[in-house]
């Protein structure tokens, strides 16, 4: 049901937008009647180092015209991808972004090397009647940022023509970007494409005033969305990873034009490394909070290896929301923050309070996690606060959310987040609560959670303050606890449960004052 308060948020979303374009149009119209100044460039100068990983198989995949992205497989039998329908909003932004050249790259091969350069042709060609997903800012500056970095892959061995045929390409890409990122209001797209028009101002002969202009710019995109623990502002681990493989070729870039990279980039880089530390379990992966899927283990460790100053992980992370506890073997990591804006809300869950709980290499507690489909909403489903280890209230979630133009944001959720730390001689305890069932029910939720030195004793309680009010006279509370899938449960006579690994790991689940069940999940 719509409620009128999602619907005022709808219409404030709606107003934005459109003055948003109102503007985009205006500058547009100035551009047309003085269209002087527009970027001239000459040639390619550098190519930052593209740090994702590369698979030279794939690119016997593409030259027999099979592409696979986002799960979905798409034969071309001779025809060029760009002419065909995508299955997919994500696959056909994968294939716009144009990542799949560095697997080109990888296969080193001059069979390689005339591909790549027929698809930019093919795309080039199609360009004038762009498709819509090819035009999405976030989808240009990922394509600028593969044509910059694979340059020298594409132009290797092509004629005069080619090469200025290219130019022009990159020339209109960073022009439609520049225009394309103020549409969003999501502040993620207005700092990747600030990135990408950076990084062709350091690449590109003629386009030096594009870094002057964006570098600036840049340093304080990143001071404002990079908190002062390293968290990014929508509390989304997969998007500092993201920002990582971008921002640390572009600082190696600085360094390779013998500039000084701006002070914001030095510094966000500074604070992101220990904070995903924070958030990584024992066994390479990163916990699964507010937008955060399946690891890219191989880019982790990349970016550990190229900036890791070493010492412990950190205990907490205040402005963006985590706590850390570790005894022993074991790790428990939680989620701890408000929800955050409403901008950069696009995959932000009603996770709050939850954890993740590992001991050595195996995970045990974890979240549903989101599945990484570029181009589309994660699923409403695995943004419940039932897909999280965490508690809640009558079958609701801590979060409300509204949709609107294509995107699922949340409209409240918990503003009011504590988290006090206290350690006694057998360990750390957390006592955490958060309000977002207040203004529905009248009631904060509770959680007390403690991990023992050594590692071998995770305890917890839960409970509701106030007294409930608008809720259905069946509403209880609920505490979940998702198992990793290697995890096996299993009854016992007494009523506990015994969770048991196929490494031989074995875990006693025992709780009090409530009715305890195994249900299916999802991973």
């Amino acid at each position: 049901m719509t409620t009128r308060r999602s619907k005022a948020a709808e219409t404030r979303w709606a107003r934005a937008a459109w003055r948003r374009r109102t503007a985009l149009n205006l500058r547009k119209t100035g551009r047309a009647v003085w269209p002087f100044g527009r970027l001239a460039l000459r040639r390619f100068l550098f190519a930052p180092p593209d740090l994702r990983t590369t698979d030279a198989a794939i690119a016997a995949d593409i030259y027999a015209g099979q592409f696979v992205f986002t799960g979905r497989v798409v034969n071309t039998n001779g025809m060029s991808p760009f002419d065909m329908p995508p299955p997919t909003q994500g696959w056909a932004e994968a294939l716009y972004g144009f990542g799949w050249l560095r697997h080109l790259h990888a296969a080193n091969s001059s069979l390689a090397r005339d591909n790549a350069r027929a698809l930019v042709a093919d795309f080039v060609d199609r360009a004038r009647r762009p498709a819509r997903s090819a035009i999405r800012p976030q989808v240009i500056s990922r394509r600028l940022m593969a044509f910059l970095s694979q340059s020298p892959l594409v132009l290797d061995g092509a004629d005069h023509d080619f090469y200025m045929l290219f130019l022009r390409a990159v020339r209109d890409d960073a022009l439609l970007l520049r225009d394309a990122a103020q549409l969003s209001d999501d502040p993620f797209v207005h700092l990747a494409a600030t990135i990408a028009l950076t990084a062709l101002g350091l690449c590109v002969e003629g386009a030096e005033r594009m870094e002057r202009r964006n570098g600036a710019r840049l340093s304080d995109l990143l001071d404002e969305q990079i908190l002062a623990d390293g968290g990014h502002v929508s509390r989304n681990p997969r998007v500092l990873i993201d920002l990582m493989l971008d921002l640390l070729p572009l600082r190696s870039t600085y360094a390779a034009r013998g500039l000084e990279p701006p002070q914001g980039l030095v510094s966000a880089i500074d604070r992101i490394v220990p904070h995903l530390k924070m958030l990584r379990h024992p066994d390479g992966s990163i916990a699964l909070f507010n937008g955060m899927g399946a690891s890219q283990v191989d880019a982790l460790a990349t970016i550990f290896a190229s900036h890791d100053t070493g010492g412990l992980a950190a205990t907490e992370a205040p402005y963006s929301g985590y706590q850390r506890l570790a005894g022993g073997s074991s790790v428990l990591i939680v989620e701890t923050g408000p929800s955050p804006p409403f901008e950069a809300s696009s995959e932000a869950l009603a996770g709050c309070l939850s954890f993740e709980f590992s001991h050595g290499r195996q995970r045990i507690f974890v979240n549903c996690g989101i599945p990484r489909q570029a181009g589309s909403d994660p699923p409403v489903e695995l943004r419940a606060s039932a897909a999280h280890t965490a508690v809640s209230f009558a079958e609701t979630s801590s979060c409300r959310f509204v949709s609107h133009a294509g995107q699922t944001r949340v409209l409240t959720g918990p503003r009011r987040v504590t988290a006090g730390r206290s350690h006694s001689a057998g360990g750390e305890q957390l006592a955490l609560s958060h309000d977002g069932y207040k203004s529905r029910f009248g009631i904060d939720i509770e959680r007390v959670l403690g991990l023992s030195d050594d590692g071998l004793r995770l305890e917890g309680r839960e409970q509701m303050s106030g007294t409930p009010r608008s809720a259905p006279d069946d509403a209880t509370l609920t505490a979940r606890f998702h198992l990793h899938p290697v995890m096996r449960a299993q009854v016992t006579e007494t009523g506990d449960i015994v969770l048991a690994s196929a490494r031989g790991l074995s875990w006693r689940f025992a709780a009090t004052g409530g009715k305890t069940s195994i249900e299916d999940s999802m991973f």
